[in-house]
Parts: C-alpha cells; sequence; structure tokens
C-alpha cells in the first residue's frame, strides 16, 4: 500500500474556494451586494464543485493502489468517517433548529418536515455536501467495479445534462407537460443539487484527471481561463434572462473544473505546514460557516440586528475573521481533545 500523494496546490485552492463561498453567502444573505461587488463573489459557485471533483480524485488516486480487498476496506473505512462527520454536524446544527423550533412554538409538522429533508436533502444548509459526497463517490465506486470507462463517462454526462436542465435552465423547458414531473419531483427531492445529479458527475471528473493528463501546463490554464470565463458568461446568461433562480449547475462548469484539476495536480510547490493548515480550515469553514451565517443570528435576533447596522466592508470582515476564526481554533484544540477532528 502506498501512501497518499500531497497536492498542496489543491490544499490551497480548496482554502480559496471555502472562502469564496464564505463571502459568496455573506454577500448574498447580510451584505446584499450589487454590481461588480456581487458578481465578483459569485466565483463562490466553482467551490462545491471543485470540492466534488477534488475529493473525487484524492479517494480515486489511493483507491487505485490498493488490492481488492484494500479497496473495500479504504471505501468501508471513508464512508464511516463522511458518516461520522455529518452526523456530529447534524448534530450541532439540530440544537439551533430545535430553538427554533421552541421559539415559533412546537408542532408535529417541524420534526415531519426535518426528517424528511434530511432524507432526501439534508438536515441542514451547506452541510448538505457530505450526504451528496459520499452518494457521488458510492455511485463512482460501484461504476468502476462494473462499468467501462467509456459508460461511466456517459452515464455520469447523462446526470450532469439532467441536473444543468432542470437546475439552471428550468424556466426554458418546464411546460404543462412536464411540469407535474418537475413539481413533484421538487415536492420530494426540494433540489437538483444532491449526490445523483451533483455530486457524481464531479467525482468522476476526479476520476477523469487520475486517469491521466494529455495537456500541457500552459494549455490547461488556457483552457480554465476559456471554460471559466464562458461559464461566467453562461451564468450572466440564466440570471439576465430568467432562465433559473439558480447558476452553479451551468454546463460550462464541468470543462472549467476539469481543466483547473489538471493545472492544479501539474503545478509544484513545496510542501510546508501552512497547506496542511489550509486544508484543515478549508473544510471547518465550509462545513461550519453556518453557525455563524444563520444558525446563531436564528436564535439571537440581537446579534442578527447587530450585523445587519455594520457597513457593507465591516459585515464582510466581521464574517471572515470569525468563521476563520472559528477553523483555527478548532484546529488547535483537536490536537488536545481528538474527538473535535470528527469536525473535519
Amino acid at each position: 500500500m502506498q501512501d497518499r500523494k500531497i497536492y498542496p496546490s489543491l490544499d490551497i485552492m480548496k482554502f480559496i474556494m471555502a472562502m469564496l463561498i464564505l463571502t459568496q453567502h455573506t454577500c448574498n444573505e447580510w451584505a446584499h451586494s450589487t454590481g461588480l461587488v456581487h458578481d465578483f463573489f459569485g466565483l463562490g459557485n466553482f467551490a462545491v464543485p471543485f470540492f466534488f471533483a477534488c475529493s473525487g480524485f484524492l479517494f480515486f488516486s489511493k483507491l487505485y493502489t490498493l488490492d481488492e480487498k484494500g479497496q473495500k476496506d479504504y471505501y468501508r473505512k471513508w464512508s464511516v468517517r463522511i458518516g461520522k462527520m455529518y452526523l456530529v454536524w447534524s448534530l450541532i446544527y439540530f440544537c439551533f433548529v430545535f430553538a427554533r423550533w421552541h421559539s415559533e412554538g412546537l408542532n408535529w409538522e417541524q420534526p415531519i418536515k426535518f426528517i424528511h429533508r434530511s432524507i432526501v436533502y439534508s438536515t441542514y444548509a451547506t452541510i448538505w455536501f457530505l450526504p451528496a459526497l459520499w452518494i457521488g463517490v458510492s455511485l463512482c465506486y460501484l461504476m468502476t467495479k462494473y462499468l467501462k470507462f467509456r459508460y461511466m463517462f456517459i452515464l455520469n454526462a447523462v446526470f450532469l445534462m439532467v441536473g444543468g436542465i432542470f437546475g439552471s435552465y428550468n424556466n426554458i423547458i418546464i411546460n404543462p407537460s412536464i411540469s407535474s414531473f418537475y413539481n413533484w419531483y421538487m415536492d420530494i427531492f426540494i433540489t437538483w443539487r444532491n449526490g445523483l445529479f451533483n455530486a457524481s458527475p464531479y467525482v468522476f471528473i476526479g476520476i477523469m484527471v487520475v486517469n491521466g493528463n494529455n495537456f500541457s501546463i500552459k494549455k490547461n490554464i488556457f483552457f480554465t481561463a476559456i471554460f471559466s470565463l464562458a461559464f461566467l458568461g453562461e451564468a450572466f446568461a440564466i440570471s439576465r434572462n430568467h432562465f433559473s433562480t439558480a447558476t452553479d449547475q451551468g454546463f460550462m462548469m464541468a470543462p472549467a473544473i476539469f481543466f483547473m484539476m489538471n493545472t492544479l495536480t501539474m503545478i509544484k510547490i513545496d510542501k510546508k505546514k501552512l497547506w496542511q493548515h489550509f486544508r484543515n480550515w478549508s473544510m471547518l469553514i465550509f462545513l461550519g460557516q453556518r453557525l455563524f451565517l444563520s444558525a446563531i443570528p436564528d436564535v439571537c435576533p440581537n446579534n442578527a440586528a447587530w450585523i445587519e447596522s455594520l457597513p457593507q466592508v465591516e459585515i464582510f470582515i466581521y464574517f471572515i475573521v470569525i468563521v476563520l476564526g472559528f477553523a483555527i481554533a478548532i484546529e488547535q484544540l483537536s490536537q488536545k481533545f481528538k474527538f473535535l477532528k470528527l469536525l473535519w
């Protein structure tokens, strides 16, 4: 068994992406920025697909070094780790969910809706990434066992197309003949951003990167820039023409992430302790940001009112400092309290 190869470039980009998704949420939910500021923080749309692709790349690059028994053990241990992480974060966030229920007045409808949402989507916003990642990796893991690569490609391309059409172009394709299906699906499954239509295609992109890179670094950088700009143009068109209220499942995202991953895995950066910190902080920022963006403000109206009274720039600074500070604190405390490592 070989040790997993470390990619400092991926650790650095994971941290950047985590900060972008934090500032995007801050922009939309608290700062209410407009114009170029809003457009800039829209770059946070790249974060979740990148995290899926990066996780897929790291998982399968290790998996392919193992024999059949080792692969089963590795998948099982990885699944248990993701499950524990999701359970711990769900328990943390549920404390705030229950506090909100109590303030609103307890009734049977609250837990019924919560259980339904937990089964089909997530126990809380943002941490939906964990069950979606498990589904995406599990599907791709099964595909590697039973399907040839070209069929994996076709199947995940179909998932990507379906998710994109119904997720980011639904106002174009929804007509009386399919609206009943669309409404039925949304009533049950809530979103198209899930393990099947969102995670699996990007995890597969990670597998594609593992299987080989036939482009020079210059070409990869060039195509990363081209397709990233193409996605930004696509997102602008989706928003401007009201094709959907969501832009993050635009089709140009997939090639942008593919070439971005190719580029990052080719870049050689010396190993430093800071890059490992970036890796740890990125997951804590990603999964813990909702504590400060929504969970605590929901049960502390005075805190929410104080944040809203701040100037726009100070709102960004406040959330960046408090969320990053939280991530650093948890990482440091986990050296003494090992159970805290379940959070990342």
